[in-house]
């Protein structure tokens, strides 16, 4: 019988000093497994001579290693779903190239799955270079996401995992919404699952990619995306501003009627109530926004990543119409 195969997917953006230590890592340790193994290394519109390095590394290893090269700059997520969409492994391994998510935690990724799970999930017990705000500001968002949302993901969960063919599949096929947060839809599908703990080591060289912009961008993505709360909560919010403005109107007929030599008249309540009212307007307008632009996003339908320039070890890349029947978007493997 044919052995299994394993696609392990990295993204890449500005890692030309690490990149080289990491496939060398990682070749490594895939070379200590009883599987044809095949690495997809994407280029997320890198500006400082990545590109060049992953295409040395495509000719150092023809046969292992197959690169996508994309139009720009499409996010993290994004060009996760680009490799994840190439990729033709019997399981799907993705991992950051920093060298912080450890390629030596492979083998254990791959033994629970031969033990039946489709997803192995890698969780953070801690992280080398993270600050006292990271921890806490990360704390935050999952306690927030998991009171507000019904899929529960994964505290200190991070986009280093394997997925089954059955569960990659369906993110191949099913899932192409625009606004990603991966890891909330690795929760979302179901299918069996297992955590495996791991201690996060410091950035091999460079610096984190993801500045506290973009955090937040992610964030709120995660939140939108898997979580209709904060629109229930601004209307009982609203409600129970109106309800408050009421009983003051009544308030305010009493004691005109009843305590008009005890009422001090002043603007102070009507500027401090109008205000008030005002920004709760504002914040729930911007709220609903939120919800609206993501419709938005998905309405136009645009793809999710445009490949610019692939090159395909000998069997490292799903071939152009493997996919399904329906709309081809470009730049995915659904498109010619």
């Amino acid at each position: 019988m044919p052995r299994q195969k394993l696609t392990v997917v990295a993204p890449a953006y500005n890692e030309v000093e690490g990149i080289g230590p990491f496939v060398k890592s990682l070749l490594e340790v895939l070379d200590s497994l009883p599987y044809d193994c095949t690495v997809i290394l994407v280029n997320d519109g890198a500006t400082d001579g990545t590109g060049e390095a992953l295409d040395r590394l495509h000719a150092a290893h023809p046969d292992r290693i197959s690169v996508l090269h994309l139009s720009r700059n499409f996010g993290h997520q994004a060009a996760l779903t680009a490799g994840m969409d190439y990729a033709d492994g019997d399981a799907v391994i993705c991992m950051d190239a920093d060298l912080q998510h450890p390629p030596s935690l492979i083998p254990e990724l791959v033994e629970r799955w031969q033990q039946g799970f489709d997803i192995v999930q890698a969780v953070r017990r801690q992280t080398a270079d993270a600050g006292l705000m990271k921890d806490l500001t990360s704390s935050a968002f999952y306690a927030a996401i998991n009171f507000l949302s019904k899929t529960r993901i994964e505290p200190n969960g991070c986009d280093f995992r394997l997925l089954s063919r059955p569960v990659a599949e369906v993110f191949r096929k099913e899932l192409r919404e625009r606004d990603r947060f991966v890891r909330g839809l690795v929760s979302w599908v179901g299918f069996r699952t297992c955590l495996v703990e791991f201690d996060a080591s410091p950035r091999f060289a460079g610096h984190t990619k993801y500045s506290f912009r973009k955090m937040l961008s992610f964030a709120r993505t995660g939140l939108v995306s898997f979580s209709k709360m904060p629109l229930k909560v601004a209307v009982f919010f609203g409600f129970s501003v109106s309800l408050l403005s009421l009983s003051y109107g009544v308030f305010a007929v009493f004691a005109y009627v009843f305590l008009s030599k005890q009422v001090i008249p002043g603007w102070a309540s009507t500027i401090l109530v109008g205000t008030f009212l005002g920004g709760c307007q504002l914040l729930f307008l911007g709220l609903i926004g939120e919800y609206i632009a993501t419709i938005f996003d998905e309405i136009k339908a645009r793809p999710l990543y445009i490949v610019a320039r692939e090159q395909r070890a000998k069997t490292g890349l799903a071939q152009a119409g493997d996919g399904p029947p329906g709309p081809r978007l470009p730049g995915s493997p659904l498109h010619p």
